[in-house]
């Protein structure tokens, strides 16, 4: 410590006012303290303030993030900016809400700290990744965040109290990794609720995937190896896998490409561990100069003998053509009315705008969690364990897939959405499942379902969340089966969709088929159908897992007289003199045409009367 002033008077009004002045002043001042000494020659008590700061400039009585909760708020801590991004608003994607951060303290503990607009005059000349700051009471919250990647319980926030300054004598960790080995994951023995740090060096990496429009959802896959020769797939996404392609793409290095991911995260789908970037959260380091990296490369050269090269990293065949390939150069245009019956096996794409969905058809299934195939409810019953000697009805789920018999399964929700997609030439209904909605819906059917359930809401009745898909125009790609050829069937899967402009464009330049102009969407409801025809309303098709099983065919507006839009048709009043309309229900504005059996009569044509 230094003491960098004495100041001594016997005027106790002039130690006040340079007490509250400094207080006011001096936000790095540490304390004062006034002594009270009585001179030998003098009867007078002269009060000595000295006003002591560190020689640095910090602040004293630091607290350790350890020992952070709620019931202090005056304390200060010193730490270090391991990761700091920005949080956009919910309701204006160009406009940043708060400044987010992993703070790192002297022990290597960390917390997530925020700090909202209207706190950025104040604080944000202080916030910058890899800068070392001290923070004077900051307002502990609880940290709510089902993933966590800081101090599980608590995150704290700047408010107008909150005092920031730099600091200069950091000397903890610079990054603070915390390395998990790729056999502690692989092997299912980590959380998904909680963020870690893996290293390892590059052998095999992906294409780039640009299939969506959002450049957030981009991604890359890299399969990493490590010391002990585990390997371990991991996706980066957004502009951490940017980041990789354009270091790979220039790399001239001979060098083993190394590589740390920090703030990863991991989920487990059917037993099996898929490792990804978290947002803007997850940090991404390749052959940097810093301490770890020397430290690893130098362990694979005692390990291998010689220095490893780069030359040995290897792409990845796709298994999947690039999107442009997919959607213009891969397979044949087609129209709508060329679907409805098909002559051959062959995959097409279309164009069409999703105008409804098919209220009556439920908008998810359960799905096995061991194999992701239909499963149906099964009640059994059990002895109730109080002793009681009563039974107790349990539920129990048992998947379509002959695989899984036996085994003790549980279900997930996920999307088996029937839209309404009309073109210039007709409308017809396409499922569109799990992979492929989740490039137009920023919920997973999970989410929805747990969300309607818990309000109660009706979970036959498709969310009002799906609206958002009303009036998108889409590129899809379908394939033709067998079974559609056989059976005359029109009921298709989505295999893939794009709504990238360009690719659109220039598919309805070359096949001269531009869309109708925007008329109403429709929702075709359960209010929309007479009671007496809801027995033959049923789910068209079986499903097990994503793969269509038609079971009856599906009239389009092609061919069935009736037109799934929102505007009454009216038959002239001469026409309705010259018909006989017996048995034509299927005219009717208000109810859904019926589905005849292919074994089934035709329904009547119109017989025109003869005239007397």
């Amino acid at each position: 410590m230094a003491i960098l002033a004495i100041f001594q008077t016997t005027d106790n009004g002039v130690i006040s006012y340079l007490i509250g002045h400094m207080n006011m002043e001096i936000s790095n001042l540490i304390r004062w303290n006034i002594e009270d000494q009585i001179n030998p020659n003098k009867s007078e008590v002269n009060t000595i303030l000295r006003v002591t700061y560190s020689s640095s400039g910090t602040m004293e009585h630091i607290t350790p993030i350890k020992e952070i909760d709620s019931i202090k708020d005056d304390f200060t801590i010193k730490v270090r900016i391991i990761r700091l991004w920005t949080q956009k608003s919910r309701f204006d994607a160009n406009d940043t809400y708060s400044i987010e951060m992993i703070l790192m303290d002297e022990e290597g503990r960390k917390i997530h700290a925020s700090c909202v607009k209207k706190w950025f005059p104040k604080f944000k000349r202080y916030l910058k990744e890899d800068s070392s700051i001290y923070v004077k009471k900051p307002n502990v919250a609880p940290n709510t965040s089902k993933f966590k990647f800081a101090h599980p319980e608590s995150k704290l926030n700047f408010y107008h109290d909150t005092i920031v300054k730099d600091c200069e004598n950091f000397s903890g960790s610079a990054h603070g990794f915390h390395f998990v080995d790729f056999n502690t994951i692989v092997s299912n023995n980590i959380l998904e609720s909680n963020s870690f740090d893996i290293i390892g060096h590059i052998f095999e990496y992906g294409h780039m995937d640009t299939s969506e429009q959002d450049k957030s959802k981009h991604k890359m896959l890299l399969h990493l190896q490590d010391i002990e020769d585990t390997k371990l797939k991991i996706t980066l996404w957004g502009h951490n896998a940017y980041y990789m392609h354009d270091f790979l793409a220039n790399n001239n290095s001979l060098a083993p490409v190394v590589v740390i991911v920090q703030f990863a995260r991991v989920k487990f789908i059917n037993g099996r561990p898929f490792s990804s970037t978290y947002f803007d959260v997850s940090r991404v380091f390749i052959n940097n100069d810093i301490d770890e990296i020397t430290i690893y490369k130098n362990k694979l050269v005692s390990e291998n003998g010689q220095q490893l090269s780069s030359s040995g990293i290897k792409m990845i065949a796709s298994k999947q053509d690039t999107e442009h390939d997919d959607f213009l150069k891969n397979h044949l245009f087609s129209n709508i009315e060329d679907l409805f019956e098909p002559l051959e096996e062959k995959t097409v794409i279309i164009v069409g705008t999703v105008k409804g969905i098919r209220q009556n058809i439920r908008w998810y299934y359960l799905a096995c969690s061991n194999c992701k195939k239909s499963a149906k409810e099964k009640e059994s019953s059990t002895d109730k364990v109080d002793g009681s000697h009563e039974v107790a009805e349990i539920v129990t789920y048992e998947c379509a897939n002959l695989k899984c018999k036996n085994i003790k399964i549980s279900v997930i929700p996920r999307f088996k959405i029937p839209l309404r997609v009309q073109d210039n030439t007709g409308t017809l209904t396409l499922t569109l499942f799990d992979q492929e909605a989740k490039k137009l819906f920023k919920y997973t059917a999970k989410e929805l379902y747990d969300k309607n359930k818990k309000l109660g809401n009706n979970l036959e009745l498709y969310p009002m969340e799906l609206k958002v898909v009303l009036d998108r125009k889409l590129a899809i790609k379908i394939d033709i089966t067998r079974y559609n050829v056989d059976n005359k069937s029109n009921l298709y899967g989505i295999s893939r969709l794009t709504e990238n402009a360009d690719i659109i464009d220039e598919l309805e330049k070359n096949n001269l088929t531009p869309q109708p102009a925007n008329s109403d969407s429709f929702l075709i409801g359960s209010s929309d159908v007479g009671s007496h025809d809801t027995k033959v309303l049923k789910d068209s098709f079986s499903q097990t897992g994503e793969n269509l099983t038609p079971c009856a065919r599906d009239k389009s507006t092609a061919t069935s007289p009736i037109k799934f839009i929102s505007t009454p048709i009216e038959l002239k009043r001469n026409l309705a003199t010259c018909i006989d309309i017996d048995e034509m229900e299927n005219l009717s504005t208000s109810k859904y045409p019926r589905l005849s059996p292919p074994d089934e009569q035709p329904t009547p044509l119109l017989v025109p009367k003869k005239e007397k």
